[in-house]
C-alpha cells in the first residue's frame, strides 16, 4: 500500500483499491476492506496521512516521510521466500478424486482463461514497450507474459504425466 501511495497518492481508499487492481492485481490481491483497514492502521502508525473528510466520508491519503522511510526499508530488506498458491495445482494434486472427464473440463476452462491472459500480456507488453513506459512496469508485465507461456507449456505436457487426460485436451502454444 505504501508503494502504491508513493506512486498514485494522494488518493481515497476506493481509488487506491481500483489502482491496486490495475497496477498489481494480476500478482497481488487486496480486497476493498483490506485497503480501508490497512489505511487506518498505517495512519495510526504515522506512515500515511489522511486528508479532510469529503463527500460520503471519503478521505484522500498520502504517504508521509516516515512512510517513505518504511517503504524504502521494506524494499531494501527484500521479499521473503515465495509460496506458490495456485488453485489449479490443488485440483491436479487431488485430481484422482475426479472423473477424467470433469478434470478435463476444469483444465479446458483454466486453459481458456490463461490463453486470454497471455494475449492480454502480449498486447500490454507491446503497447508499453512502444510507449517507452517505466521499465519496472514493463518488467512486471514481462513476468506475467512469461508466466502464462510457462502455464501453456505445463498444460501441454500434463497429458503425458497424467495419461487419463490425454484424450480430450487440445493444446496450442501461445
Amino acid at each position: 500500500m505504501l508503494g502504491l501511495l508513493s506512486q498514485v497518492g494522494p488518493i481515497n481508499g476506493n481509488g487506491l483499491s481500483s489502482q491496486a487492481d490495475i497496477l498489481i492485481g494480476d500478482f497481488w490481491t487486496m480486497t476493498r476492506s483490506q485497503v480501508y483497514r490497512e489505511l487506518k492502521d498505517l495512519e495510526k502508525s504515522g506512515l500515511v496521512k489522511g486528508g479532510p473528510v469529503g463527500p460520503r466520508s471519503s478521505r484522500e491519503f498520502s504517504i508521509t516521510p516516515t512512510g517513505e522511510i518504511a517503504l524504502n526499508s521494506w524494499l531494501e530488506t527484500g521479499p521473503p521466500e515465495e509460496v506458490i498458491r495456485f488453485p489449479i495445482l490443488l485440483t491436479i494434486r487431488f485430481g484422482s478424486a475426479l472423473t477424467p472427464q470433469r478434470l478435463r473440463e476444469l483444465l479446458d476452462e483454466f486453459q481458456v482463461r490463461h490463453r486470454a491472459k497471455h494475449e492480454y500480456y502480449t498486447q500490454l507488453n507491446a503497447d508499453m514497450t512502444a510507449a517507452n513506459h517505466d521499465p519496472f512496469e514493463i518488467a512486471t508485465v514481462r513476468f506475467g507474459l512469461l508466466f502464462e507461456a510457462t502455464v501453456a507449456s505445463w498444460l501441454e505436457e500434463l497429458p503425458r504425466i497424467v495419461p487419463s487426460l490425454s484424450s480430450d485436451i487440445e493444446h496450442e502454444q501461445p
